[in-house]
């Protein structure tokens, strides 16, 4: 499994060229013949944040929107991240079809070129949406520091889903469409927009330990909404859950790999 791993990122890096290539064509290509163009992927979240924050807090009564806009900012900015690539990156194997029955190039480089597009997305994203919380509501504290480290979890988190579900999406059809009914029901068990205490109070507390995206969500919630560092068991069970989703997704598209050419 080792000598998988190294052999596909040595592919990835001997076609470094072309993996750029197509990073900068997903970028440019998503908002081509747009009246706002790129300015649409820094709006939509602005607008969901400033929506989900006036009914969570106004309708549902879960807090001020001073408290509401900061928490949901935390959570659902590396959600939207999570969601974007898994569903653009799921597909990219049959996306490219016609290429890749043309012309050799290593497989995961189009799941690679779909997360890297974007995580460029998401950092523009959470820089606009810093600058923008700031003027409602926002606590400056150390803990801001550690914001690369709970980003680099969140990488490798979403992109051993996204390149595991590339091969299985060859293999199985119907695992995007199933993908997106997951994800449906993952938005509303993960406390991304509510906070942990509003299921623990009615004693699901031992089922949040279970979701993985929990642990990933809650360091960014630490860090951002509650202006904390994030303890050191905190901190394990994220890089535990990001660490074991990379290697178990490189894993299982190296062992998926040999055969996806005839699936196709």
């Amino acid at each position: 499994m080792r000598m998988s791993f190294v052999h596909e990122f040595t592919k990835l890096y001997a076609y470094r060229e072309v993996l750029r290539n197509l990073v900068n064509s997903d970028l440019k290509l998503r908002f081509r013949r747009s009246f706002l163009g790129y300015g649409w992927s820094l709006l939509y979240p602005v607008l969901q944040m400033l929506i989900l924050a006036v009914v969570f807090s106004r309708v549902m009564k879960f807090g001020s929107p001073s408290e509401m806009v900061p928490y949901i900012f935390a959570g659902l900015a590396p959600w939207n991240f999570f969601v974007s690539t898994c569903m653009a990156g799921g597909n990219s194997l049959l996306t490219n079809e016609a290429l890749l029955k043309k012309i050799y190039l290593p497989k995961m480089i189009f799941p690679m070129a779909i997360l890297l597009a974007r995580l460029v997305d998401f950092l523009f994203n959470i820089a606009a949406l810093f600058i923008i919380v700031s003027l409602i509501s926002f606590k400056i504290s150390w803990a801001l520091l550690l914001l690369p480290v709970a980003i680099a979890l969140l990488f490798l988190f979403v992109g051993g889903i996204t390149i595991a579900l590339s091969a299985v999406n060859v293999y199985m059809r119907d695992a995007a469409h199933l993908m997106s009914v997951v994800l449906q029901l993952a938005f509303y068990a993960t406390p991304i927009i509510y906070r942990e205490e509003i299921l623990t109070s009615h004693g699901y507390g031992t089922l949040l330990e279970f979701n993985p995206l929990v642990h990933i969500i809650r360091i960014f919630h630490v860090i951002i909404a509650d202006a904390q560092m994030p303890s050191l068991q905190q901190w394990n069970m994220a890089a535990a859950v990001a660490i074991g989703t990379a290697v178990l997704g490189c894993a299982l598209f190296a062992r998926l790999e040999r055969n996806l050419i005839f699936r196709l």
